[in-house]
């Protein structure tokens, strides 16, 4: 059987968009967004406390460093909410999906006390909605992004490794 060289050309082509095109990709490339969101699912309810960093108790940078080593991120490390802000291997995107991380710009006073967003990391899971370790739940919990949660001007980033 011979074949032709356009046939050979178009097969090469691609062969080489399917391996280079992400496709549907969510935080992190090259990971399902259903298995982040369902390695995110696998938190809720634990309870939230700074530092903590296992099924017990979880911090926010824990819980983003958790989920992505579940689901097979490669080279994720663990860091700090600041430190991950000024990580080039967070890619920011305009078009968050599942599983992409949310950060915030500012921290929100309201009733009272002050949200430390600036300092907060959740993962996104879609239709508005993220979870993270709760300030008013106080465990790791579905939230909305409304109220002092879009006051704190949410952006949005994805693990670039794949």
């Amino acid at each position: 059987m011979k074949i032709s060289k356009e046939t050979l050309i178009v097969t090469f082509l691609l062969t080489v968009l399917i391996a280079f095109i992400p496709l549907g990709a969510a935080a992190p490339v090259g990971t399902s967004e259903n298995a982040t969101v369902e390695a995110a699912n696998n938190w809720l309810g634990v309870k939230s406390v700074h530092g903590g960093n296992n099924t017990t108790a979880i911090d926010c940078s824990h819980l983003v460093y958790q989920v992505y080593s579940q689901v097979g991120a490669k080279d994720i490390f663990f860091q700090k909410v600041p430190e991950m802000k000024n990580n080039t291997d967070y890619v920011n995107t305009s078009s968050p999906t599942p599983g992409d991380v949310i950060f915030w710009q500012k921290d929100v006073p309201q009733n009272g006390r002050i949200y430390w967003l600036a300092t907060h990391v959740g993962i996104y899971i879609g239709n508005n909605q993220f979870i993270d370790t709760s300030f008013d739940a106080k465990n790791v919990a579905v939230e909305n992004i409304t109220g002092v949660y879009e006051e704190g001007i949410p952006y949005f980033a994805r693990w670039s490794h794949i």
